[in-house]
């Protein structure tokens, strides 16, 4: 059975993008008819939850029972692809309860698939806090770069976790587009539906941010299906051995 992902969408620092990022991933997903549901872990503001009300569940795990109504929920549900988005102040204490409590071999044993979409920027404190999640956890990190927060940065302080992982792309949009985009009445994936009078820059930035959505899934599930050859192998020789 292919793993479900539970894709955590993640940033130590504030105001780089992420419900921007969670919103596409779920339109995304939303647009190829899978069965998902979404995780608004920010205190402050629950923009994502406000956003997509039968789609996401605003939870605050800064008590034990938000935690525990979060991880029951995850681990409850095996067939749904998990989106969830962590407010910066929260970084390390989800992390923190990840650890503690054994959640990546708990979700890899019921066939869920953790996934970090880390969003980069060149600061010290997000270049230290990438190194701390890769020597901490044994969970797939992907680094994303949103173009409107740094057009650089120094690709040896963000690498992948694996070959499969690659780098995720978000370009950067003009400010009146932005705008459009932020309204609470839009959809990204009913935009991209509409073509009338040929395909607009946001038509564009969309296809290309879905693309980037479906190349990551292709390089994750040949990802898998390599490290299952790889431990077949391995298997074959211990036998003849």
């Amino acid at each position: 059975m292919q793993p479900a992902p539970i894709y955590i969408v993640a940033s130590p620092r504030p105001r780089v993008g992420k419900t921007l990022l969670a919103r596409l991933l779920i339109e995304f997903l939303y647009s190829r008819s899978r069965p998902l549901v979404g995780y608004d872990l920010n205190p402050r503001e629950s923009l994502l939850a406000e956003r997509f009300p039968k789609l996401v569940w605003p939870v605050d795990i800064t008590s034990t029972r938000g935690q525990m109504e979060l991880f029951d929920r995850l681990i409850a549900d095996t067939a749904s692809t998990k989106i969830i988005d962590l407010g910066s102040p929260l970084f390390d204490h989800f992390f923190g309860v990840i650890r503690e409590i054994g959640f990546l071999p708990e979700a890899r044993r019921l066939s869920m698939e953790p996934i970090v979409l880390f969003i980069t920027d060149p600061a010290p404190t997000t270049v230290r806090s990438y190194a701390e999640l890769r020597s901490r956890l044994a969970v797939t990190i992907v680094p994303v770069q949103n173009e409107s927060v740094s057009v650089m940065f120094a690709k040896e302080d963000f690498p992948g976790t694996g070959p499969e992982c690659g780098t995720i792309r978000i370009p950067r949009l003009s400010a009146i587009v932005r705008g459009v985009i932020d309204r609470p009445s839009f959809s990204f994936g009913a935009y991209l539906e509409k073509r009338q009078g040929g395909p607009t820059e946001i038509h564009e930035w969309i296809a290309q941010i879905f693309n980037e959505f479906r190349d990551l899934e292709l390089r994750l599930l040949m990802g898998r299906v390599n490290s299952s050859l790889g431990r077949g192998g391995k298997r074959e020789d211990q036998s003849a051995g």
